[in-house]
């Protein structure tokens, strides 16, 4: 691996916290991106039952990397908030798939307007589309390499 100046390390810290703070202080409702007593493992399952309705559990834990024991506990919890139900799975009946209550629905979306009004003002800051593709290629490059 590359050695790495501690500065910028230093930097980067410094930067986080800054665009941390400033979006704590902002307009955003914080809450509606991290609503309270969702975890983010929860958050996750939500967003994931989201995007595609006819996932089953199994799938979902190996998604996330998560032991199924894990899972279970966070779909117990996300039930007992009323955010999903178990449901036989449409594509094998001998698997259980979630389904997304309203109000988990609305939590889901809740989530998706704050991160979309945060991302939007992160792209205004910068002059031009493209320092705007720079940086999204840059964060793309980061993803791909985490794995």
């Amino acid at each position: 691996m590359n050695e790495i100046k501690s500065e910028y390390i230093e930097q980067l810290i410094i930067l986080n916290h800054a665009i941390l703070k400033h979006y704590k202080d902002s307009q955003i409702d914080m809450n509606a991106l991290y609503p309270q007593g969702i975890t983010s493992t929860e958050l996750s399952i939500i967003q994931i039952v989201n995007v595609k309705p006819d996932i089953i559990i199994k799938e979902i834990s190996e998604y996330l990397a998560i032991p199924g024991s894990t899972l279970t506990s966070a779909i117990d919890r996300l039930e007992q908030k009323n955010l999903i139900i178990r449901i036989v799975s449409k594509k094998n009946r001998h698997s259980f798939g979630l389904q997304l209550t309203d109000e988990g629905i609305k939590l889901n979306a809740e989530h998706e307007k704050a991160e979309r009004q945060i991302w939007k003002k992160i792209l205004l800051l910068l002059d031009n589309d493209n320092d705007r593709e720079q940086l999204i290629k840059l964060i793309g490059t980061i993803v791909n390499k985490l794995g």
